[in-house]
């Protein structure tokens, strides 16, 4: 099959017009992240709803990214057997009938076992979305798509914490589960509807064996190796800074109700801005030079939420949240460059210790918040934050930047 680009003409005489296949991207982007951390800014409600200590809350965002870290490597290879469409539908479905059914939980455990079934879900929707993109677009256009998908992301991070405060806030937990799920199902309508079927998919035959001869290929490579562990230190760092920021905040003396930190997670937004500017950076001083530049950024918004004021606490959190989105940004272009060959399945080991990272980011700090509260986890951020600067410096060569697709 020929793998010219269709003209915009016969794309629009071939299926749906471009403006909606770009749409369903950007829909699929904002699917992913809606529920992964949406009990995020619920915790402090949960906690008099369940009667749970801090440690046992911390379980409903552990479950989901250590479902996510599990299922990731697979899913790409669901994806390269069975068809990018045919799995991000299938686990959109999953994931908005899971989080419809989290709704009829009766107890904490309960609600874990539907929050783990919905991070089994979600590495289908980006891990498939992402390789559409890249064969079902020209390469001079996948960089905007990508742009698309990578800013329909962070807004389905924020909106998903916020419209589950807001809800949470007027009619309760369920109901924040129940409207989620629902906005989950109607974009699935708008995925299914605005994305073609595959014109270039060609399914892969060399299934598990081959993923796990990658893998293990991937786990000698010693630059790889720390690499992965920078990817569990960036999400254990912004997990635990919005995780226990929440319980910071709604105790004496600021006292936030739902609805205060539901739009605490605004600051999530400057992911918007901040990675399109990681990449021209990128361009023009190298990935490793702005990763540790990310740090600091990110090490000094930390050192700003110690300070008393709100302002100070939420423009911290904002330098924070800016230094965690471009640093992650470079650290995921940085493995399939150091991995050479079967760079899929390198990418899938990074996804997998980017999600444990998170997944101890939330349930891990719960002793230092015991006994030390928010300085402590403070404290624990930012000697992650020296670790993966100190070990980005050391293990990324000054390579010259190259595009890639």
């Amino acid at each position: 099959m020929s793998t010219t680009a269709l003209s915009p003409s016969l794309q629009d005489a071939a299926g749906p017009p471009e403006w909606l296949r770009r749409a369903a991207v950007t829909a699929a982007g904002m699917c992913a992240f809606f529920t992964m951390y949406l009990t995020q800014g619920l915790l402090p409600s949960l906690q008099s709803v369940f009667h749970a200590s801090v440690a046992e809350l911390s379980l409903t965002i552990t479950f989901t990214t250590l479902a996510v870290a599990v299922a990731a490597p697979f899913s790409g290879i669901a994806a390269d057997r069975f068809g990018r469409k045919r799995v991000l539908l299938v686990s959109l479905a999953g994931l908005g009938l899971s989080t419809l059914l989290a709704a009829t939980a009766t107890s904490l455990h309960g609600l874990l076992v539907w929050r783990a079934i919905e991070g089994l879900c979600i590495p289908g929707v980006f891990t498939a979305t992402v390789a559409y993109i890249s064969e079902e677009w020209p390469p001079s256009e996948i960089p905007a798509v990508t742009a698309l998908y990578i800013s329909g992301s962070v807004a389905g991070g924020f909106s998903g914490r916020f419209i589950a405060g807001m809800v949470t806030a007027h009619a309760g937990w369920q109901a924040a589960f129940v409207v989620l799920g629902a906005i989950n199902l109607l974009f699935l309508l708008l995925i299914a509807r605005g994305l073609p079927a595959s014109r270039r998919f060609a399914a892969s035959r060399g299934g598990v064996r081959a993923a796990l001869s990658g893998f293990a290929l991937h786990l000698r490579n010693p630059k790889l190796l720390g690499t992965y562990a920078i990817g569990f230190g960036i999400l254990f760092s912004q997990v635990c800074t919005f995780t226990y920021v929440s319980f910071h905040l709604a105790a004496p003396p600021y006292g936030f109700d739902l609805k205060d930190l539901s739009l605490l997670f605004t600051v999530y937004l400057v992911g918007m801005v901040a990675t399109p500017l990681a990449g021209k950076l990128a361009w023009k001083f190298g990935k490793r030079r702005v990763f540790v530049a990310a740090v600091v950024l990110g090490s000094g918004g930390m050192l700003l939420t110690l300070l008393s004021p709100v302002w100070a606490i939420v423009l911290g959190l904002t330098l924070s949240s800016g230094g965690v989105f471009i640093a992650q940004s470079m650290a995921t272009a940085q493995v399939p460059a150091l991995a050479g060959q079967a760079r899929s399945a390198a990418v899938g080991l990074y996804v997998l210790c980017y999600y444990v990272g998170g997944s101890v980011g939330a349930f891990g700090p719960a002793w230092v918040w015991a006994h030390a509260g928010w300085a402590g986890c403070v404290a624990l951020v930012l000697i992650a934050q020296l670790a993966i600067g100190v070990a980005a410096w050391r293990l990324w060569k000054p390579t010259p930047i190259t595009a890639t697709v």
